[in-house]
């Protein structure tokens, strides 16, 4: 794989690496994928007096559209 990375500078560079050095890289977390559990739990979350899904989606770190998607499925 290969990376396009700004140095200090601002000059493009290519890198080859692999998806776990690209995290190292971009700072970026690898992404794990939430059990049946775990979403259930973070939709109950927004069902709690004064938690929107805004806030709890930041709260787990995931995007607050995946969410919605996420309380409609389980409607």
């Amino acid at each position: 794989m290969y990376l396009k990375i700004r140095d200090r500078l601002g000059y493009m560079s290519n890198t080859s690496s692999n998806f776990e050095m690209a995290g190292v890289l971009l700072g970026k977390e690898v992404r794990k994928r939430k059990t049946p559990q775990e979403k259930i739990a973070i939709i109950q979350q927004t069902m709690e007096p004064g938690m929107t899904v805004s806030h709890v989606a930041r709260l787990h770190g995931i995007q607050p559209s995946l969410l919605f998607k996420w309380k409609k499925q389980y409607q």
